[in-house]
């Protein structure tokens, strides 16, 4: 006989799980030459794989929530997922996965649990701050977003807070992008061609 896992410790401190973000994710910029299979498949493992293996332990808490309305999956994934920006193999192909992911998941887990994803354009948070540093990258960013503008934290948050709640309560299996209007890289890494 198996014993059931151990609940989440969100369900032992709230009683309940509601909505899950997949919020972790990142990687540096390599030119696809310098990129190991290694480097390749770490940086699906930390994209794609942590948040494959939450989304599972979280869903039958999810779909057990007896509140009437449908738990929410939100992952957060990169405008990298659908537009191309040299050196950013690994990360984009990432990100690409988590985005099918989370359309792939959502008919499976509907009408219980809805699933959307949001490809996030350049924000200001620590892993970009070292970019942000120079004046002239900053510049440039900001001159190539049509909001001219960095993104900011609360932006992404606001999707969230949509995707989450009831307002969204029809709104399953798609990708929206919050990028300041950007349809191709505000910014690239300096490469050399082959």
């Amino acid at each position: 006989m198996s014993s059931a896992p151990p609940a989440p410790r969100a369900v032992e401190e709230f009683g309940r799980i509601d909505i899950l973000v997949n919020n972790a994710g990142g990687w540096n910029p390599r030119p696809l030459m310098e990129t190991s299979e290694k480097a390749l498949e770490a940086a699906f493992a930390f994209n794609v794989t942590s948040a494959f293996s939450l989304t599972k332990l979280a869903v039958p808490h999810l779909a057990a929530n007896g509140s009437g309305s449908s738990g929410s999956i939100v992952n957060i994934s990169a405008r990298a997922a659908s537009m191309v920006q040299p050196c950013f193999t690994a990360y984009a192909a990432a990100k690409a996965a988590l985005s099918m992911m989370s359309r792939a998941m959502a008919p499976e887990l509907a009408p219980k649990i809805r699933v959307n994803a949001i490809e996030v354009g350049g924000v200001e948070t620590d892993a970009l701050a070292n970019v942000l540093t120079d004046p002239s990258v900053r510049e440039r960013l900001e001159a190539n977003t049509p909001m001219r503008r960095v993104g900011r934290t609360d932006d992404i948050a606001a999707c969230v807070v949509y995707l989450a709640s009831d307002a969204a309560a029809w709104v399953t299996g798609k990708i929206c992008e919050v990028d300041g209007g950007v349809e191709s890289p505000a910014f690239t890494v300096p490469f050399q061609p082959l």
